[in-house]
């Protein structure tokens, strides 16, 4: 519609889907047919947006991006500022005023670099200056597809995490948000900060596609994020890639490694590293075939389980031969919590939870739930669904989080010490954590 009503081309249509693709993300109240809806009532506000971007990041101008005076530029400035104060609706005012500010805020973008078959976008933004959830990141990178949608959160200059295939299409940005809370802290001890990433796919997988959909998806954000990052020649400067405007200081520190669903993409990040001729080469994404497969290895697990064995052992308790009632967060794919519920068979876990599925055995024989949580850990991207029924106790189950209503057996109602009959996901995850357990 914006074809015809504002006179703009697919690929500047792209850059306004850029923009709202990012706005949905940052503010989950806002709908996306509002914002639709908003941007096709104000057609004229929104080719003012095309014009302000591309006379900002146009390399083909000859001023410097810091001193750009442009006519141009200010006009478009000048025509965003008139035409919102004829916009009434307050609501339409803030998406409209919403997408100007982080377009301000954009520091650099792809959308110049001459290309011959990818269109994504990836724009990079100075986030301490954008109305965000805490916490804030110092810098992040997002990238915009048809197909794909990804973004990286950076706390610190130099920083490092891990990049995810997030499953969660309309929130991934929130996923990843929660998950680097985490990896700020746990990072510290190797380098200043952390930082996290994710991608999803937005088209429709199928057994037959998914391998090899994922791989080329994750190599579109591999490659966004690397368009617009500073490079290190050998001689030890620091340079630019060629089209990219850039509003920022240099800033060529940009490291990832594997994370869920990407365990086994490293080489194909370091692949992409060295066709952009990347200083860190292969270095660039730790893991690969020069790194270890953490589901393999369990260092995490296996570091963890013996703050575990202290934590018992100040108790009197050896939780490799004595039993203990245990509560977990996660599922046997995961490489933590996957290891971990291995690592001793003595462990009677009675209840988990994960984003999807509520796991209880309100009375788990410890030597025959080992052996199902083993086979789950070697069933490739196992999920709570797959563990045998015939092998949780009576009145236990797998439960959908998100179910309305679940029914509480007499032998769970004991487990989570509860009258209650009925609870649904949430009530009864809340529960869950309430309950008196060993670990």
């Amino acid at each position: 519609a914006l074809t015809v009503k504002a006179g703009l081309s697919w690929k500047q249509i792209n850059i306004i889907k850029t923009y709202r693709a990012y706005l949905l993300q940052i503010d989950p109240a806002t709908s996306r047919e509002k914002v639709n809806y908003t941007l096709l009532k104000n057609t004229t506000i929104c080719k003012t947006l095309v014009i302000y971007f591309e006379e900002k990041f146009n390399p083909s101008l000859k001023e410097p991006p810091k001193k750009r005076k442009l006519p141009q530029l200010n006009k478009a400035i000048s025509r965003f500022q008139d035409n919102i104060r004829k916009v009434s609706d307050i609501t339409e005012d803030i998406i409209l005023k919403r997408l100007f500010s982080i377009m301000k805020e954009t520091l650099r973008t792809n959308y110049f670099i001459p290309k011959t078959s990818d269109n994504f976008i990836s724009i990079k933004l100075n986030t301490q200056k954008i109305q965000l959830p805490q916490p804030i990141p110092y810098r992040e990178i997002f990238v915009y597809d048809t197909e794909m949608e990804g973004t990286h959160l950076r706390f610190g200059p130099i920083a490092r995490g891990g990049l995810r295939w997030s499953n969660r299409r309309d929130d991934f940005r929130k996923e990843i948000l929660s998950l680097v809370k985490t990896q700020q802290t746990k990072n510290v001890v190797i380098i200043p900060v952390g930082s996290k990433g994710g991608f999803t796919i937005k088209k429709t997988l199928t057994p037959d596609n998914t391998i090899e959909e994922s791989k080329k998806q994750y190599q579109k954000f591999i490659k966004g994020l690397l368009d617009i990052t500073d490079n290190i020649t050998p001689s030890g400067s620091i340079t630019t890639p060629t089209h990219i405007v850039r509003y920022d200081n240099q800033d060529p520190y940009l490291v990832v490694a594997a994370d869920k669903g990407t365990a086994s993409f490293s080489d194909l990040a370091n692949k992409i590293s060295k066709q952009y001729n990347f200083w860190l080469g292969d270095a660039f994404a730790s893991g690969g075939s020069n790194g270890y497969n953490h589901k393999d290895v369990g260092i995490t697990a296996k570091g963890a389980w013996e703050c575990v064995k202290l934590h018992f052992k100040e108790m009197d308790i050896n939780i490799q031969k004595e039993p203990a009632t245990v509560l977990g967060i996660g599922d046997m794919s995961g490489d933590v919590f996957g290891n971990g519920m291995l690592l001793s068979k003595t462990l009677k876990l009675q209840a988990a939870f994960n984003h999807a599925h509520i796991f209880l055995d309100p009375n788990p024989n410890p030597k025959s739930s080992w052996k199902e949580r083993h086979r789950l850990f070697n069933l490739s991207h196992s999920k709570w669904t797959d563990y045998s029924q015939h092998q949780i106790s009576k009145g236990g189950g797998i439960f959908d989080r998100n179910a309305k209503e679940i029914k509480l057996s007499p032998e769970v109602q004991r487990l989570l010490n509860t009258k209650e009959n009925i609870l649904n996901g949430d009530q009864l995850v809340k529960m869950i954590l309430k309950m008196d357990i060993d670990l």
